[in-house]
C-alpha cells in the first residue's frame, strides 16, 4: 500500500465512525439525549370535543375511531365522527345509561329509562326499538352488530338479533348491572344486583351461575368467554373460567366500579372508590395500584395490552403504562363516568360530566419513545377503515391464557434478582459491551480523523518542502553554470 492509498483508508475510517456518531444522535428512542424532554411528550392528541350540553353516561366507539356514539342526561342518542361533528341524534323517552356500537360503526343499540333497547344504522334510521319490563341499565353489541345483549331492572337478560326478534330472556332474579357480549355473540355474561354472575351461551342455556358476597357493579370477559371478571360492592374482584370456577377474589381495598381483561385473560385491571387503579396477573397477584385524586369510575385495558385508560371524578382520564407508570392524563372537565378504547387501541371516547364527549389519537412517535418500542412508530401504510377491522375482529381466534404476541408486553416483575437466567445475564453483558462501545465511537472518530488530518498536511508539508529543495538545487546548478560560461 503506497503512501497515499493509506491516508485514503485512514480518511474513510475517521468518516465512517463520524457517520456512525451521527446516526446514533438521530436516533428518535434515544431517551438520554439532551434533546428529548420525556415530561413534554405527550401519548396522546385531543382530537375533538363533541358538544352535547348535558352529563354524558355513556360512549362506544367503532374499530378504529371513526365513529363514536353517547347517551346521556339529554334523553338522547348522539352519534358522532372523529372530527367531532354530530350526524345525528335520537331522543329517547328519558335518560339513556348505556350505548354499545358494532366494530365496523354499522349499528348503534342504546338501553334507555323509558325501559326500551333500541338499535340504530350508521344513519341515524331507528331500526327497531323494544319494550322491557324495566329501564335498561346496560346493553352491548356483537362486533358484527348481529346480536345485543341488554340487561334490565327487571332482573332480566335479554337476547335480540339485529332485526329485533327476542331469542331468548334468562330472569337472574336481581337488577342486571352490567353485561358483555362474545365477539361473534356465542356469550353473554351478566352481574346482578342479587350478587349473582352468569354466563349464557348464544342459544340461552345457563353454562354457569356463582353466587358472589356483593352486588356485581361491572363484568368483562375475554373475546370468546375463555375468562370472566367481575367486580362487587364488598370490594372483591372476582375471575371465572369457562366452567364457572373461582380462579381466584381478591379485595382490592374498597367497592369496585370497573374491571377489565386482556384479550387473553392474563391481567385483569379494576378501578375501585378507594381513589385507586389496580393490576393483577392471571394467579390475583397484585402487581401494583395506583393513587388518583378521587373515585375510579371507569377502566380499560387497551385491546393490543400497551395501556391502560382510567377515568376518574377527578375530572381527569389517565393513561398507564402496564407497569403502573403514568405516561398522560388530561383534564376533561367534569367527572368521567364512561370511556372506550377502539379496538385497533389507537383512539379512546370519554363522556364527561362537563357535557361533552372527548376524542384522543395516540401518537404513535411518543409511544415508541415512552415506552421505547420501536412496533409504535407510525408506518407508511395506508389506515385501515372501520369496516377492515371489523372483518379481522370477528375471525375466531384464540383467546387462551398463555400469554403471546402482544400480550408479552405485559410481564410481572422478579420476585428475586435470582430468578435472572443465564440468558439475561448475557443480554447485560452484550449491552455492557455496547454501552462502552458507544461511549467511544465518538472520541474513536475524533481521534481518526486528527490523526488522518495530520498525516495529509504533514506529507504536504513534505513534499512542498521537497519542492523547495528541488528548485534551490536547480537554481545553484543555474548559477555554477553562468559562473563557468563568464570564465
Amino acid at each position: 500500500m503506497n503512501y497515499s492509498a493509506g491516508i485514503r483508508v485512514f480518511l474513510a475510517v475517521g468518516l465512517f465512525f463520524c457517520l456512525l456518531s451521527g446516526a446514533e444522535a438521530a436516533d428518535p428512542l434515544d431517551q438520554d439525549g439532551g434533546d428529548v424532554n420525556l415530561s413534554e411528550v405527550k401519548a396522546f392528541d385531543l382530537l375533538c370535543r363533541c358538544e352535547t350540553g348535558c352529563i354524558v353516561n355513556a360512549v362506544s366507539i367503532s374499530s378504529t375511531g371513526d365513529y363514536l356514539a353517547a347517551g346521556g342526561f339529554d334523553q338522547n342518542v348522539s352519534f358522532f365522527n372523529s372530527k367531532g361533528t354530530q350526524l345525528w341524534n335520537y331522543k329517547t323517552g328519558d335518560i339513556v345509561y348505556t350505548v354499545s356500537i358494532s366494530s365496523d360503526g354499522s349499528r348503534v343499540a342504546a338501553g334507555s329509562n323509558d325501559k326500551k333497547v333500541y338499535l340504530f344504522n350508521r344513519e341515524g334510521d331507528l331500526l327497531w326499538s323494544r319494550r322491557t319490563g324495566g329501564n335498561i341499565n346496560s346493553v352491548a353489541v356483537s362486533s358484527d352488530g348481529m346480536y345485543i345483549a341488554a340487561g334490565s331492572e327487571d332482573g332480566k337478560i335479554y337476547f335480540l338479533n339485529r332485526e329485533g326478534k327476542l331469542l331468548w330472556s334468562f330472569d337472574s332474579e336481581g337488577a342486571i348491572r352490567s353485561v358483555a357480549i362474545s365477539k361473534d355473540g356465542g356469550y353473554v355474561a351478566a352481574g346482578n344486583a342479587n350478587n349473582y354472575v352468569c354466563l349464557m351461551d348464544g342459544e340461552g342455556k345457563t353454562i354457569w351461575r356463582r353466587k358472589t358476597g356483593s352486588l356485581i357493579n361491572s363484568v368483562s370477559m375475554t373475546p370468546y368467554a375463555h375468562y370472566v371478571a367481575a367486580g362487587g360492592s364488598n370490594y372483591n374482584v372476582y375471575l371465572f373460567d369457562r366452567k364457572g370456577e373461582f380462579s381466584w377474589i381478591k379485595n382490592p381495598g374498597y367497592w369496585v366500579s370497573s374491571v377489565s381483561l386482556t384479550t387473553n385473560g392474563s391481567h385483569l385491571a379494576a378501578g375501585s372508590f378507594d381513589n385507586k387503579i389496580y393490576l393483577f396477573n392471571l394467579t390475583g397477584a397484585k402487581l401494583w395500584d395506583y393513587q388518583v385524586k378521587d373515585d375510579v369510575y371507569t377502566v380499560e385495558i387497551s385491546p393490543d395490552s400497551s395501556f391502560i385508560a382510567a377515568g376518574s371524578w377527578d375530572d381527569n382520564l389517565y393513561v398507564l403504562n402496564m407497569a403502573g407508570e403514568e405516561l398522560w392524563n388530561y383534564n376533561c372537565g367534569g367527572n368521567i363516568n364512561s370511556l372506550d378504547v377502539s379496538r385497533d387501541s389507537s383512539t379512546i371516547a370519554v363522556g364527561s360530566d362537563a357535557g361533552a364527549v372527548y376524542l384522543f389519537e395516540r401518537n404513535s412517535t411518543a409511544f415508541a419513545i415512552l415506552l421505547g418500542d420501536e412496533s409504535f412508530l407510525p408506518k407508511e401504510t395506508t389506515r385501515e377503515t372501520d369496516t377492515a377491522t371489523a372483518v379481522k375482529v370477528i375471525l375466531p381466534i384464540e383467546d387462551t391464557a398463555v400469554t403471546g404476541g402482544v400480550e408479552n408486553r405485559v410481564e410481572d416483575a422478579p420476585a428475586t434478582s435470582s430468578s435472572v437466567d443465564g440468558n439475561t445475564k448475557t443480554g447485560e453483558k452484550s449491552s455492557k459491551l455496547l454501552e462502552i462501545f458507544d461511549s467511544v465511537k465518538f472520541p474513536m472518530a475524533l481521534l481518526i480523523g486528527a490523526l488522518a488530518c495530520t498525516v495529509f498536511f504533514l506529507r504536504r508539508r513534505i513534499l512542498k518542502q521537497k519542492e523547495m529543495n528541488e528548485i534551490l538545487e536547480e537554481f545553484e546548478n543555474l548559477e555554477e553554470n553562468d559562473t563557468s560560461g563568464n570564465n
